[in-house]
């Protein structure tokens, strides 16, 4: 079966890893649902194409992520804020092998010695090389990052007030052809 040529992150994705096609390209094997598919794009092209789809990049994302989590290495990324996207790495986003999950398709998690079994939402799970403690680490700094994101973008002043004006006042025009704005100024005071 050939390769999907493209695909877009949405709801439905529940993890993506880099996976070798039988022509020794780096492509992006998707588990959508309960189906499984290998994009012809690596997963870090497939993320940026997801975001420049929406007007973002995938640079701003993980830099944004960075700033905003105080963390300088493997944070999770918003693919899509509209539909509340966030997935996050297992490992370095840069190895072949990262398989990055969507953190609300992650129904429990159980230790295995020093493994970790996924349970995810289409029935399957999947042991991962790393410690419980950690991973659920992730899922939260995942959660965390959409959370801040979503009050950030909603109170981005941290505080919401209504402007809403006693009465109609005019901005009077000086002499000099200028409006006078410096009452405005006074009333703030």
């Amino acid at each position: 079966m050939p390769n999907q040529t493209n695909y877009m992150i949405d709801k439905t994705m529940i993890l993506m890893t880099g996976e070798y096609d039988r022509y020794g390209k780096l492509c992006a094997r998707v588990m959508d649902g309960t189906a499984a598919f290998l994009v012809d794009r690596t997963p870090l092209q497939l993320l940026d194409d997801s975001l420049i789809a929406i007007g973002f990049d995938l640079r701003g994302a993980m830099n944004s992520s960075k700033r905003i989590l105080g963390k300088k290495i493997k944070c999770p990324v918003i693919v899509n804020p509209y539909l509340g996207i966030c997935l996050f790495p297992l490992k370095s986003p840069h190895k072949a092998d990262c398989i990055w999950f969507n953190p609300k398709h992650i129904m429990k998690t159980t230790a295995a010695g020093s493994k970790t079994k996924v349970e995810l939402s289409n029935g399957y799970y999947i042991m991962v090389d790393l410690k419980l403690y950690y991973f659920n680490d992730k899922i939260q700094t995942a959660r965390q990052l959409m959370q801040i994101s979503k009050e950030r973008g909603t109170h981005p002043n941290g505080s919401t007030f209504l402007l809403q004006p006693k009465k109609e006042q005019q901005l009077a025009k000086e002499k000099t052809g200028k409006y006078d704005f410096h009452s405005l100024e006074k009333k703030q005071d």
